[in-house]
């Protein structure tokens, strides 16, 4: 048990060190607007069923969606939860096909029971991510159309950063069907852009413009969860979410500044105050068990981000999301270790959070299947705790407006969760 532990603490250690190292795996145009690519914030379960989490429960894992579900903490154990994911990226404009490999380190999180009826969980998770660079050449010709006078115009944008929310999550089963909860995370991070317009002909002024927005405020979240049993083999489970919206009292700043021959000849400062706004967020979810062996899930969220603005231009646009979800256990208690894998898929749908010169931004579909599958062969309950969990994502983000890029992703994620068996206490006779 002892050394179990140590090498639980050296696991951590190992993690929380890449975590803070990792990148952020983003290489997307769109992560130029708004607060970047937004992460939901769902851990290896809830990605194998296309985000579903409202109304998910069970003490073998982590579920940090509904606070409310953390109550469900299995009152012997330990679970650390580490993911990480691979994906190869396809741009698309017009004819134009373009692909790009990322790696990231994802979330790390842990979870137990501080007394009967009361969970905990903490961690670290994204909560947007910025990371792109791109430009475009122009020529421009001399009035006359000489082309022996003409000289190209070259945009260069670039950017990078995101925030970050490590969290505590504290969910209290208030009876054996009705439960609570409230996750409270600190949110902070940087986000950097640039925008350079650079001329091959000296005698034309550089330009460029300098977005830079520095995060440090709080997010809050509320949850609650109701179970019932409809007869012996089928059972129900709803969930409601609530994350309340404020002003992140964050200040942003514009630096532009126009450059000739080298030197800076002209620089302006723009500064604005509370240029951000967390949205106010409503989810509600649904679950129905078969048999203990089959579940069906679908979540709907609202992101109210119409009254957000960014950088004091950039409009949001309030955030649709619907999730739909299955899982598939054959036999929990067999010594067969593939007949104790459980089996997940799901389908998710999502529309955009900002818009593009008044028009809104990109929807994004998304398609998941994956596996939780315990690391050892035999059943017993002192080594079927340890669990892996293996996901492919099928993601495509598609602009509404025409002329824009179309990405699509294909997505590994890979997670280990370590339930270990602490709190027990042996008796002796």
């Amino acid at each position: 048990m002892a050394q179990n532990r140590r090498l639980f603490f050296i696991i951590l250690t190992i993690l929380t060190s890449l975590f803070a190292q990792a990148e952020n795996g983003i290489n997307s145009p769109y992560s130029r607007f708004g607060l970047g690519i937004l992460s939901d914030q769902n851990l290896a379960v809830n990605r194998q069923m296309g985000g579903l989490g409202y109304a998910l429960r069970d003490k073998s894992y982590i579920n940090l969606l509904n606070p409310a579900a953390v109550s469900s903490a299995d009152s012997t154990t330990m679970i650390f939860e580490g993911g990480f994911s691979l994906q190869n990226g396809n741009f698309k404009e017009g004819a134009t096909k373009i692909n790009a490999g990322n790696a990231s380190f994802d979330y790390l999180a842990m979870g137990f029971r501080l007394k009967k009826n009361l969970g905990f969980a903490m961690g670290i998770l994204p909560y947007s991510n910025v990371g792109y660079a791109f430009s475009s050449n122009e020529t421009i010709l001399s009035p006359d159309g000489d082309t022996n006078g003409a000289f190209s115009s070259i945009y260069k944008y670039d950017g990078n950063g995101g925030l970050t929310q490590p969290f505590v999550t504290i969910g209290w089963g208030i009876t054996d069907n009705f439960s609570v909860g409230v996750t409270a995370s600190y949110l902070y991070g940087e986000i950097n852009h640039n925008v350079s317009n650079e001329f091959t002909d000296n005698n034309i002024s550089n330009r460029t413009r300098q977005y830079n927005l520095d995060v440090s405020s709080y997010k809050a979240d509320f949850g609650v969860q109701y179970s019932g049993k409809i007869s012996e083999k089928h059972s129900y489970t709803i969930g409601a979410v609530y994350s309340l919206g404020h002003d992140l009292n964050a200040e942003a700043q514009l630096i532009e500044r126009k450059i000739t021959s080298g030197t800076a000849e002209y620089s302006d400062t723009a500064i604005f105050a509370s240029a951000i706004n967390l949205p106010h967020t409503f989810g509600l979810g649904f679950t129905y068990t078969y048999n203990n062996k089959w579940t069906f899930g679908a979540d709907y969220t609202l992101q109210q981000w119409g009254e957000s603005s960014f950088f004091g231009d950039n409009i949001g646009s309030d955030r649709s999301k619907i999730s739909l979800g299955v899982e598939y256990n054959p036999n929990k208690i067999s010594r067969n270790v593939l007949k104790r894998t459980r089996y997940r898929a799901g389908l998710y749908y999502a529309e955009p959070y900002t818009e593009f010169n008044g028009k809104k931004g990109c929807e994004e579909f998304g398609a998941s299947l994956g596996f939780s599958m315990p690391m050892t062969s035999n059943n017993n309950m002192n080594n079927n705790r340890s669990i892996l969990n293996v996901s492919g994502q099928f993601v495509r983000i598609n602009p509404k407006t025409e002329g824009m890029i179309t990405e699509t992703y294909l997505r590994l994620n890979i997670g280990v969760t370590f339930n270990e068996f602490w709190f027990f206490k042996s008796k002796v006779n």
